[in-house]
Parts: structure tokens; C-alpha cells; sequence
């Protein structure tokens, strides 16, 4: 019996499209948008960001000099946050969840980001309880960050389910022992929490 939902954050609960970012970055440095973007997936100073090991002033100061940027560090930051929309369907699915079941959010994420959606986007408020990747040191698929996510479920895993976007992640979750759905559409994820609720 299912008695908790996790949800991932971008590309599950709220959308999220990097594009503008990668341009922006392109028009104002030295690199092509391929290039920044190869550059951002494979970024040790990202992911360090995402594991609260470095500031966001030292973050910043790393691309800028990678990248040979020119950007003021407000420029820089609403450009990295403002990529997210609402998915709306979703939403409603987390509304009606709510008050029936434990709801709890798992993200790869950084302090400028979250709070950037936190403030945008009152669907986040709802959830019971928050695994921030920034806030615990560690990123997914750690198994260690699962098991975090377990602990603030308050049962055990084969009780909880999971929505995440990344193929890698689900895996990482089932080898747990949670009932780890990959999110593709709303569809999907309707028809998948049907089999479990």
C-alpha cells in the first residue's frame, strides 16, 4: 500500500527549459551554445553548486571565467533561475493528493534555483517534506539521498513511489525498493499512479 508520493522537481512537478539560458551565456562569452551547453552538463562547478560545496559567488566566478562572460552577478543569476513554467497537470494531481497521502519532494538542486521556484510557484508549499540535494550534500542518484527521501516518507520503501524524468534516478530508487515511475508525460504519470494508489 502506497502511504507516500515523491515527486523530483524540474521536468516533473514544474517544467523547466535551459534554452534561454544557454544563449544568453553564448551572446555574452566567447563560446557557441553548443559549446556552453556541453559545458554546463558536464560542469563540476555545477554540480558542486547542487551540493552546497561552494557558494553561488564562487559558482558564478567560475563560469565567468570559463566561459569568458560578461554578466553582472544579477544578470547571471536571474538568467539561471528563470527557466522554469508550470505543469499544470501535475499540479492538480499533487492538489488532490494532498491530506491523503504523504508528499514529499527529491531534487538535484541548488539555493538560487530553489528559491527561485519556491517564491514563483505555490504548488512547491504543499509538499510535506523537501530532500534538497544542496541542502544534504549529495546529488542522484546517491543511494543515500533515496534513503533520505525514505526517512521523510516515515514508512518503508516498497510503501513509496516515485516520479522522476531521469532513467538513472528510477533505477538508483528501485534498486531501494521503491516503486519508482519514469515521468515522459502527464498521461503516463496518471495512468502509472493509478496501478499504485
Amino acid at each position: 500500500m502506497i502511504k507516500c508520493v515523491i515527486f523530483d522537481l524540474g521536468n516533473v512537478t514544474i517544467k523547466f527549459d535551459e534554452t534561454r539560458t544557454f544563449k544568453k551565456w553564448s551572446s555574452c562569452g566567447k563560446y557557441s551554445y553548443d559549446e556552453v551547453k556541453n559545458y554546463y552538463k558536464n560542469s563540476s562547478a555545477r554540480k558542486a553548486f547542487e551540493m552546497g560545496k561552494i557558494t553561488s559567488k564562487h559558482f558564478y566566478e567560475t563560469y565567468v571565467e570559463d566561459l569568458g562572460l560578461k554578466i553582472t552577478v544579477k544578470e547571471f543569476e536571474k538568467c539561471y533561475c528563470d527557466i522554469f513554467t508550470r505543469n499544470l497537470e501535475v499540479e492538480k494531481i499533487i492538489k488532490s493528493l494532498k491530506g491523503k497521502i504523504k508528499l514529499v519532494l527529491l531534487s538535484n538542486t541548488n539555493e538560487w534555483q530553489y528559491e527561485y521556484a519556491r517564491k514563483k510557484y505555490k504548488i512547491i508549499s504543499l509538499f510535506d517534506d523537501y530532500v534538497l540535494s544542496y541542502k544534504l550534500g549529495m546529488r542522484k542518484p546517491n543511494p543515500l539521498i533515496f534513503i533520505e527521501a525514505i526517512k521523510k516518507s516515515g514508512t518503508y520503501p516498497w510503501n513509496c513511489a516515485y516520479f522522476d524524468d531521469i532513467p538513472e534516478f528510477i533505477v538508483m530508487a528501485r534498486l531501494i525498493g521503491i516503486k519508482a515511475f519514469q515521468y515522459k508525460h502527464n498521461k503516463k504519470i496518471k495512468n502509472d499512479l493509478k496501478k499504485v494508489l
